[in-house]
């Protein structure tokens, strides 16, 4: 980031001293300035993005430099705050750091105030342009299995410890970010969870973490529909939750051979990407449970032209049962190789 386009917002109630500071950050090479000379001022900027953020502490209350840093935090903005004041105490300088102020300069320091506070917003961007957000990260890591049942497979935007967006690739995330006007200066981007594309995925052979599937529902070798075929699918997923998880592929052959989804659109009405996910979504949910939709995650890619679905399922922590369509009976799977195999009640009592 250049010195010209870091975005600041001033807010000094003194109108002296703020058309001092005004000129001399531009002599600096600062050119995209806004000012405010109250705290309700700046709230009603801060609906703009800014990078840095320079307030006073006293102006219509002797914590208004506090009341800005508050607001920051309210709104998850990604802004860094310096504290500028003539009345500095030791007191009012801890709470400060405390708050997550980047710095506090008394006005009253020897040497030229304002090459003190330049250096100190160029030593932010130096920081933050190189490491990024410690914090975020921290609080990533400390939450990944959290952020992992949630955004499994996504890309995230954290600002201020929290999650402000979220996106399946990390272009449409940064579009998102500036369509909200979000500067990214403090954003951190994380993506959750390996997804590996599907053009990588069938080089390899099937594994226990690997398993192809030609259709959804469509009988290939009689060349009609055939719901019951959806267990088939579904016996591999419930197989994965209950084992290591992995990954089925459907639109693939066994030997590598691009099928494609459109039989399996030609049994929908409008068949689609979007109604064969939630064919596939529905199916889990009646017959696996619904809490389990959290650990699966379904994309589509355009293989030699044809449509082909993968859906990545996550190891569960609750054993997944499957049950058929208007059956009492539950069945338990588990993956063996590269197959998904059903247990006897003994079986499962040892599993378990």
């Amino acid at each position: 980031m250049q010195t010209k386009n870091v975005h600041l917002l001033l807010v000094e109630d003194n109108p002296r001293f703020l058309n001092e500071l005004l000129e001399w950050l531009g002599d600096y090479g600062y050119e995209q300035i806004e000012t405010a000379t109250s705290v309700a001022q700046a709230k009603e900027k801060l609906g703009k993005p800014f990078d840095v953020i320079i307030a006073d502490m006293r102006m219509e209350q002797d914590d208004s430099g506090f009341a800005v840093i508050d607001e920051v935090k309210a709104r998850n903005l990604s802004s860094v705050v310096i504290i500028l004041t003539a009345n500095d105490t030791v007191s009012d300088c801890r709470t400060a750091f405390k708050m997550g102020a980047w710095d506090y300069i008394s006005k009253n320091m020897r040497g030229n105030i304002f090459d003190i506070l330049h250096e100190s917003i160029q030593e932010a961007i130096a920081y933050f342009n190189r490491w990024g957000n410690v914090q975020n990260e921290q609080w990533i890591n400390e939450n990944i299995e959290t952020l992992d049942r949630t955004y499994f497979g996504q890309y995230i935007a954290v600002i201020n410890k929290t999650v402000i967006d979220a996106a399946d690739t990390e272009e449409i995330l940064k579009r998102q970010i500036e369509e909200r006007q979000l500067r990214r200066f403090l954003t951190t981007i994380r993506k959750i969870g390996e997804l590996r594309p599907i053009s990588e995925l069938i080089k390899l052979p099937e594994s226990d973490r690997l398993e192809y599937k030609s259709t959804f529902q469509w009988d290939v070798r009689r060349n009609c529909e055939n719901k019951d075929l959806r267990f088939s699918t579904l016996k591999t997923i419930a197989a994965f939750l209950n084992s290591e998880g992995g990954t089925l592929i459907i639109g693939v052959e066994d030997n590598g051979n691009i099928f494609g989804l459109e039989k399996d659109f030609s049994l929908l009405s409008n068949g689609n990407l979007d109604r064969l996910e939630r064919t596939i979504i529905d199916s889990i949910c009646q017959c696996i449970g619904s809490n389990f939709t959290q650990q699966i995650k379904i994309r589509f890619e355009k293989i030699d032209g044809k449509d082909v679905c993968a859906i990545y399922i996550k190891k569960s922590a609750k054993k997944a049962w499957l049950q058929k369509t208007n059956e009492k009976k539950l069945e338990f799977y588990i993956r063996m190789s590269n197959r998904s195999e059903p247990l006897d009640l003994p079986n499962i009592y040892d599993h378990l």
